[in-house]
């Protein structure tokens, strides 16, 4: 049936009682009590309408989930020991032991944010600026965009450049500390 189509609504053939029928291929508009009004389409003026103005869009996307805050959450229970250990040593000034307890700990999880910014906050501890730094950024570099530690692995970051005499340095890494602080509102709940 190629080529069949239906006639637009208000031009169907119709013939009001007691009217002539048109002759065969013309067409009677309807009269205007019968006629369906065109849908009505807002005018764009640039800007958005009243009634889009009180309407909240809603995002395409779910909101993101929050990603983790803690070692607790990513972390195998062995790595949460090694981890608990290396604190209680950290915290009796045990440094080297601590540090030590630490890589065991990246033996076990090599990719664990999380323990390169505990060993980097002992590297801090110990004096050893240059290396804090190194290992914050080495967490950054697997944190995968968790704006949690990336936001406290800037501020070690900005302590050790503070301690290695670099004021300038460790004013662009607490602004960058003082960013990724604020990216972290959006989980807030």
């Amino acid at each position: 049936m190629a080529g069949c189509a239906s006639a637009p609504p208000d031009t169907m053939p119709r013939t009001p009682p007691g009217q002539p029928s048109p002759q065969q291929g013309q067409t009677q508009p309807l009269p205007p009590s019968q006629r369906q009004a065109p849908p009505q389409v807002p005018a764009d003026r640039g800007g958005p309408s009243p009634s889009r103005q009180n309407q909240s869009r809603q995002p395409d996307t779910p909101p993101k989930e929050a990603p983790p805050q803690h070692a607790e959450a990513v972390s195998s229970p062995a790595v949460m020991s090694l981890m608990g250990r290396a604190d209680t040593l950290a915290g009796s000034g045990h440094m080297d032991d601590a540090a030590a307890t630490l890589e065991r700990a990246l033996d076990l999880e090599p990719r664990n944010a999380f323990i390169y910014q505990r060993l980097a906050a002992v590297r801090l501890a110990q004096g050893q600026a240059g290396q804090a730094e190194q290992l914050a950024q080495k967490s950054n570099s697997v944190a995968g965009d968790n704006p949690f530690v990336e936001a406290d692995n800037w501020k070690l970051i900005a302590e050790a450049r503070k301690t290695a005499g670099d004021a300038k340095g460790a004013s662009a890494a607490s602004s960058k500390a003082v960013n990724y602080e604020r990216s972290t509102a959006q989980y807030s709940q």
